[in-house]
């Protein structure tokens, strides 16, 4: 028996996706300035009316999700290898469909880096429940190059893709996205759940508007559709590809703000309204690989 690779929900329709909110993500809605943020319960609503499948949240909301319709998954973070089966085994407790983590903090040597890995892989093993490393900073999935020797030394490592750290913190466009992308189809291969946020380099979390013109939301999606036909190519039946998209609110530092003429701190993006987007753009590079 080996570490369950993709989410599964015991049905025999056809590999597809299923888009979930993200709780983070969901944070300090409606935009800057507001009367109020919106409760859990509008949040939940929105996301059903939006037609989303699921939602990415804390343990102690698995009920309350579930109740409202929506499928339900994990997060958390993984920094030494005696703490893998605890987090892993919570996970599973409340029935999540997978666990996303942070792991380690990106000082670890590759012996250090196998030794997390390789408990996290056990664990879920052990709980049948798929864990996906984030490709993040700060974490042992922040480099390029580290995350593909990863590969070599532990094939069966699976990924959570949120490319927008590798986009921006690497910089992919500065030698050129043509050539940069070649070093992260590794990563592609292994990729069995996405974070959705795109960086135009720079900036870790871009506006791109409805994203039909903007290069850097192509790049993006050409990566999704990439990773989602690999991804196809080993699905079973009942297989699910979660896709999440993830936009920081202000207090994280990811969404910019600034003060109007009245000394008002205005979001310049609306969140809630990008998420909508990076929904389309990921269901469009599903179809697109379906077809490929």
């Amino acid at each position: 028996m080996k570490a369950p690779r993709n989410v599964h929900d015991g049905s025999t329709q056809p590999p597809r996706l299923a888009v979930y909110g993200n709780t983070w993500g969901l944070l300090e809605l409606p935009k800057l300035p507001r009367s109020r943020e919106w409760s859990f319960e509008e949040k939940l609503d929105r996301l059903v009316e939006a037609g989303f499948h699921g939602l990415q949240a804390g343990p102690g909301e698995a009920e309350q999700i579930r109740a409202s319709g929506l499928r339900y998954c994990s997060s958390g973070r993984i920094n030494l290898p005696a703490d893998a089966d605890h987090a892993v085994k919570e996970a599973a407790h409340v029935g999540a469909d997978c666990l996303t983590v942070h792991a380690g903090w990106g000082m670890e040597t590759d012996a250090e880096i196998d030794a997390l890995v390789g408990a996290i892989l056990n664990a879920s093993e052990k709980h049948r429940c798929p864990v996906y490393i984030e490709t993040h900073r700060a974490t042992l999935a922040q480099d390029i190059f580290r995350i593909v020797e990863l590969t070599k030394r532990i094939p069966e490592v699976r990924f959570n893709g949120d490319f927008s750290h590798l986009y921006c913190g690497q910089e992919m466009g500065y030698r050129g996205f043509a050539t940069t992308r070649h070093y992260v189809t590794p990563i592609l291969q292994r990729t069995s759940f996405f974070h959705g946020r795109i960086s135009d380099g720079q900036c870790m979390q871009s506006d791109v508007g409805d994203g039909r013109e903007n290069v850097h939301a192509r790049n993006f999606q050409s990566l999704w559709e990439e990773a989602m036909g690999y991804w196809l190519k080993d699905a079973k039946p009942g297989d699910i590809l979660p896709f999440t998209p993830e936009l920081g609110p202000p207090s994280s530092g990811y969404s910019i703000t600034q003060r109007d003429i009245t000394g008002t701190v205005v979001e310049l993006s609306d969140r809630w309204q990008q998420s909508l987007v990076l929904k389309r753009l990921a269901e469009e590079a599903f179809t697109a690989a379906l077809q490929a």
